[in-house]
């Protein structure tokens, strides 16, 4: 009997080892957010997820929902958002992001946007796309999700939300 418990122990640690440590890092928009999953340095997944309707409860917190299930992470980290700056809608947004990853156990880190562009200036980036090109270089396997750099006339590109997370888990963990 005690041999079963040792192989089911060993099988359990196999399945959710001790050792690893996985965050998603969101940024928020309006009616949108981008997100990516992060375990030990490498990239699991990332995208955006997008819903006509404004309210975070009915679509949008479905859809972060679902990736919070999916992935488990130890920690949710966002941008900061207290500044005088900041969107109502957006802190709305946060406060329930918050609610809702402390209910799956989650920890939530907030990363402060001077943080963020402390960090990239290392690299001489100091703009959103020199910031999003130097991310590419760190997490290589978003490259091939680089928009193309925006001209003055055009809006920002939608995955441009991907390069907003992942820059804040990147000065989260120092890669």
């Amino acid at each position: 009997m005690s041999n079963e418990r040792n192989d089911f122990e060993n099988i359990a640690e196999y399945l959710n080892p001790p050792s690893f440590t996985r965050y998603l890092a969101v940024d928020i928009r309006p009616r949108s957010f981008g997100f990516i999953v992060v375990e030990n340095e490498a990239v699991l997944d990332s995208g955006i997820r997008m819903c006509e309707q404004v309210r975070f409860d009915d679509c949008l917190g479905q859809r972060f929902d679902r990736i919070l299930r999916t992935y488990s992470p130890s920690a949710v980290i966002l941008r900061g958002t207290a500044g005088i700056k900041a969107n109502l809608k957006k802190r709305e947004v946060v406060t329930a992001i918050r609610q809702e990853a402390k209910q799956r156990g989650a920890d939530v880190v907030s990363v402060k946007p001077g943080a963020i562009s402390h960090y990239f200036r290392r690299y001489d980036a100091t703009t959103k796309y020199q910031v999003a090109q130097v991310v590419a270089t760190i997490m290589p396997e978003l490259a091939w999700k680089l928009p193309n750099k925006r001209r003055p006339w055009e809006s920002e590109h939608y995955r441009m939300s991907i390069f907003d997370a992942a820059a804040v888990v990147i000065v989260h963990l120092e890669l």
